[in-house]
């Protein structure tokens, strides 16, 4: 009965051990920014006598947590309130859509910023994707921002001077920078 209960208390500490490290803190070297408007005002792709409104930010904030998160490591957005940074990646979507061609041309711009505020380096990733415009057509936007921030990412991760900046001590309170940031001008239509 005694070595049952060890085993049982033995079990359960595993279990607890395995639970708070799944829950362990990573401290955040990269605040991501993205401007609220590419929250608040929707762009349009037409295609002949139909028409697609979205917004770019919560897509491209998916995009970016997903490519961003798996290529380094505490990723966070400026949404979110970090503590402490190392890097502000402000990031500025466009999308496109050629109904001739029926492809997707997403670009996304990462301007780069140490946490307090000098710039670092500017990435461009741009793909595209033959698609219908008509089916589907979030799932094909939402693919063509992850292509185009897997290209900034790998131009990131090849960037010394980027990787430096990551090396370098944290700031505190590192999106309190992006107020100096320019506003650019609002996009009605994808063109812009």
């Amino acid at each position: 009965m005694l070595n049952f209960k060890k085993a049982l208390s033995a079990v359960f500490f595993l279990i607890l051990s395995s639970v708070a490290s799944a829950h362990e803190i990573v401290p955040t070297s990269i605040a991501v920014y993205i401007q609220g408007q590419e929250y608040n005002h929707q762009i349009r792709l037409r295609h002949y006598s139909q028409d697609y409104w979205y917004s770019q930010g919560p897509m491209l904030e998916t995009a970016a947590h997903d490519v961003l998160g798996a290529d380094f490591s505490g990723v966070d957005t400026c949404d979110a309130q970090p503590a402490d940074a190392k890097v502000v990646v402000w990031l500025r979507p466009r999308m496109f859509y050629n109904p001739q061609m029926q492809t997707f041309y997403g670009k996304v711009i990462a301007v780069t910023y140490t946490a307090d505020g000098k710039p670092l380096a500017n990435y461009v990733g741009e793909a595209s994707k033959r698609a219908f415009f008509d089916v589907k057509t979030d799932v094909t936007l939402s693919a063509v921002y992850h292509a185009a921030m897997q290209v900034v990412s790998v131009k990131m991760k090849a960037d010394e001077k980027f990787q430096t900046a990551l090396k370098a001590p944290s700031f505190s309170s590192p999106c309190a920078t992006v107020s100096v940031l320019p506003e650019p001008k609002i996009q009605f239509m994808s063109i812009q």
